[in-house]
């Protein structure tokens, strides 16, 4: 029995047999990765002052806190080549970018706006932006090990171009007679969005291959790197790893019959 469940465990790494499927796939995929929440220089912040401590720091990014999420889908056709060392893909990519900006207390925050008139201070909750960007990502993987394997694992590299298709920024005021402002304070902070995003990025993944030649992988995100200015508003570009999921199925465009 022992040696049964060794085995069964084992099947899956053992070298198999090669297949005679087609080297094109075409697939979907799925991934997500959280930014820092590192707030823009764009942005400042006072928190409102508290009787209990009359000594306390109110200079306000201590007591902000910022939170991010990037989510995005897509379809891929991949190729493999040398041996089916090398895999190149290139597909149809939507990514939606979701930040927040609120007080670490609850308490409502007090944000600096310059005027023709001074400083203005405006008691907001929170902040919020979403961005919406239709991308084509352009990328390579090659395996490190398990290429006579049904498993098998590959470093990937990648770089992706976007335009923005969508996109808002909100103030939640504490009062609602404050939102006739919102346009000049945002005006004010500086460029809106880019239109447009490039961003290399890679990641290490495992992969499941079928006798069928259909794959279904997994893959660990290292942190992106943006190389354009003012992609997002509210926070920096910088974020932490994530996770892809995707699976892809050959295709024969020629029978063989």
């Amino acid at each position: 029995m022992k040696i049964l469940l060794v085995l069964l465990l084992l099947f899956p790494f053992l070298p198999v047999e090669a297949q005679d499927y087609s080297r094109f796939r075409v697939g979907i995929e799925y991934g997500s990765y959280e930014m820092k929440g590192e707030i823009d220089d764009r942005w400042e912040f006072r928190r409102a002052k508290s009787r209990f401590s009359p000594q306390e720091n109110h200079s306000g990014r201590e007591h902000v806190t910022g939170e991010g999420e990037v989510r995005y889908a897509g379809l891929k056709s991949e190729f493999s080549v040398w041996e089916n060392r090398l895999t190149l893909a290139s597909g149809l990519r939507y990514t939606r970018v979701d930040e927040r900006i609120s007080s670490a207390s609850g308490s409502p925050l007090y944000l600096f706006h310059p005027s023709s008139q001074g400083i203005e201070l405006f008691r907001v909750r929170e902040m919020n932006e979403s961005l919406g960007y239709l991308g084509i990502p352009l990328e390579a993987d090659i395996v490190l090990l398990g290429l006579l394997s049904n498993w098998q694992v590959y470093l990937k590299a990648g770089i992706q171009g976007g335009v923005k298709i969508h996109g808002s920024t909100d103030l939640d005021f504490v009062s609602k007679e404050m939102e006739q402002y919102k346009d000049e304070i945002l005006a004010a902070a500086g460029k809106a969005p880019s239109d447009f995003f490039v961003n290399a990025y890679s990641s290490l993944g495992l992969r499941l291959i079928l006798k069928n030649g259909t794959r279904f992988s997994i893959e660990g995100l290292f942190p992106p790197n943006y190389l354009t200015k003012d992609n997002f508003s509210l926070l920096t570009p910088a974020s932490f790893g994530g996770v892809q999921l995707s699976v892809s199925l050959p295709v024969n465009f020629f029978s063989t019959k």
